[in-house]
């Protein structure tokens, strides 16, 4: 199955969107006493992901070269991510 520009850029930033959103209600729930470093953790993953979003729909293709950025952006938020559980089980 081969897909086109305009529906892998819908995918990606589908996926991009609903992640930001699951992040976002995760954050308004937290318990921000007990919580801070997690809050801060997740919440510059939040900014990496919403800046990737925006990445995606200012390019005009999101395929060769210009994917590097993409995949750089999925990590540091993976990393962010992984940093904010790390604290919140410590």
């Amino acid at each position: 199955m081969k897909l086109d520009e305009g529906s892998l850029r819908f995918t990606v930033a589908t996926l991009l969107a609903t992640s930001a959103a699951a992040i976002a209600v995760y954050l308004w729930n937290i318990d921000l006493v007990n919580g801070q470093r997690v809050f801060g953790a997740m919440l510059g993953s939040e900014l990496v992901i919403f800046s990737m979003l925006v990445y995606v729909y200012s390019k005009p293709s999101i395929s060769g070269k210009q994917s590097t950025w993409l995949l750089l952006g999925c990590f540091v938020a993976a990393v962010f991510l992984l940093i904010s559980i790390q604290v919140g089980v410590s």
